[in-house]
């Protein structure tokens, strides 16, 4: 994300660049209409508040790509901040397809749930196994001065849980065994619900998309058409700036 962040800032900034050439070229094509009387000192002052505006939006967007930069270079730990970013990660991305349901697994959220229900079913293993008599052998020498002689001793302990079976550590166990279950279970059910949401933001963003490419490329015609009647002198210069 902070890197697509980056390359939006790089890309608007460039804009902003292109914005501001013709700014202007406008300028200076309204101060040459005004030094030869065709136009009032008006629309002088109008190009260049324009023109001012434009080198306003290109100095933020400026701002907005040094920042960028910077959280993008500290995420990764660089010394350095980056002063720009080389392959096209919207491009890549654009050509990409949405992956199915089924890697929802790899969803960290998914697999934090399921490391945790993995744990708590161990423990419900360990406590079940506690309530086994734990069998103690011993086996040991022992010599018997009187007779002078060596003996053999040995010996088996079992306990026997007549009144306590661990059944109270069982049940707790098994409860939050329970608990994990639903909450992987929860993880599961909002990582597919993330992942639907995600898909219909990107399906209705290639739709924005390609709308706003079409109004650009109309925009870019109503752009060039104003230009050649402002420089006609067919077109005031009002309609050129709104174009």
């Amino acid at each position: 994300l902070a890197y697509a962040v980056a390359e939006f800032a790089e890309k608007r900034a460039n804009l902003a660049t292109e914005a501001l050439n013709r700014a202007q070229e406008d300028e200076r094509a309204s101060r040459a209409l005004v030094n030869a009387g065709r136009e009032a000192d008006l629309r002088a002052v109008q190009a260049n508040a324009a023109t001012t505006a434009a080198q306003a939006d290109l100095e933020s967007a400026r701002a907005d790509v040094s920042e960028a930069l910077v959280r993008l270079s500290g995420l990764v730990g660089a010394r350095q901040s980056y002063t720009g970013v080389s392959q096209s990660l919207l491009d890549m991305a654009a050509m990409l397809k949405p992956p199915p349901i089924e890697p929802l697994s790899t969803s960290p959220a998914v697999r934090a749930a399921e490391a945790a229900r993995n744990a708590v079913a161990q423990r419900v293993t360990v406590e079940r196994t506690r309530a086994t008599p734990d069998i103690t052998v011993s086996l040991g020498f022992r010599r018997l001065a009187g007779e002078n002689a060596n003996t053999v001793v040995a010996g088996v302990a079992v306990p026997l849980p007549l009144f306590n079976n661990n059944s109270g550590a069982i049940a707790t166990a098994s409860a939050e065994l329970a608990a994990a279950d639903a909450r992987l279970n929860a993880a599961r059910l909002n990582a597919e619900a993330d992942w639907r949401v995600a898909s219909s933001q990107a399906l209705a963003a290639d739709r924005r998309l390609s709308a706003t490419a079409e109004a650009e490329a109309a925009a870019n015609e109503a752009y060039r058409l104003g230009r050649v009647g402002y420089d006609a002198g067919r077109t005031p210069l009002v309609e050129l700036l709104a174009a």
